[in-house]
């Protein structure tokens, strides 16, 4: 991929998730997010899922686009951000791993998860001179269904190591890890040779506030959701988005990369 492609990481990326839980905070004080007179927020993070969000509303006819759905990028890949949005009540809707929905629905009963939005996200990366018998693998922390995925497809003779999702992509080109899991999205900006492992596995769900079910915006969402899901099964609309994401005109390089994956999307 292209040189200024790979990911950021370290302290601009933590200001920017406070800066961003600051302006939800303040801008929601004022009034619940639910009123109608306020947009519907969805918080979304840096992943295949938030990609989809975001081209979801960006296609919006003319016609529907002034609905009131505003959507916000909490500046993670694993959902922990806009987790605490949503059970602070700082947003509406949230797209989360797993992991991130299950913590929410044991810690109370007012969410309802909308549908499954990507399925076998989790992708495996690996160097060119990564030994054939791996011994140490890197994933994203606090994402327990990356870990079990692991132990389940290399027994528990791996060394499983949990980091930051922004310090895998170092830890591999560094030797300290022989390969790492990560959102597809994020493997697409390294330039590495990446396969799936996993099948059928939810990676990505939409939950909302019990209390927004009978708000119109959110069969707004959910039909612009499910249109977008439909468009991407057209292989040129779905590298289209990812070259976008990328900022490169690269075409066959993406699609290489998307063939070598089994990532799927769901309809909500």
């Amino acid at each position: 991929m292209t040189k200024n492609s790979k990911p950021q990481i370290g302290l601009l990326s933590i200001v920017l998730a406070v800066m961003i839980m600051a302006a939800l905070v303040w801008k929601h004080t004022s009034a619940p997010s639910h009123a109608l007179e306020e947009p519907l927020v969805i918080a979304y993070g840096d992943d295949i899922a938030g990609i989809i969000l975001q081209k979801a509303l960006a296609d919006l006819p003319a016609e529907r686009a002034d609905i009131g759905l505003d959507a916000i990028n909490m500046g993670d890949c694993c959902g922990s951000n806009a987790q605490f949005a949503l059970s602070t009540g700082q947003v509406d809707v949230a797209v989360l791993c797993p992991d991130a929905m299950y913590d929410l629905k044991e810690a109370g009963k007012q969410y309802t998860v909308l549908g499954e939005l990507v399925y076998d996200g989790n992708v495996l990366v690996t160097r060119p001179d990564s030994p054939d018998t791996l011994a140490v693998i890197g994933y994203m922390n606090g994402r327990d269904e990356q870990r079990d995925l692991l132990e389940k497809v290399y027994g528990q003779e791996v060394d499983l190591q949990p980091m930051f999702a922004s310090a895998l992509p170092y830890a591999l080109e560094n030797k300290a890890v022989d390969a790492i899991m990560l959102d597809a999205s994020l493997a697409l900006k390294l330039n590495y040779p990446t396969k799936s492992i996993s099948s059928g596995e939810v990676t990505s769900v939409v939950i909302v506030q019990n209390d927004l079910l009978s708000d119109p915006r959110l069969e707004e969402l959910v039909t612009a959701c499910n249109e977008t899901v439909g468009k991407l099964s057209d292989e040129a609309v779905l590298i289209d988005m990812l070259c976008e994401y990328l900022e490169t005109d690269n075409q066959k390089e993406v699609a290489d990369f998307w063939k070598s994956v089994t990532v799927q999307f769901g309809s909500l």
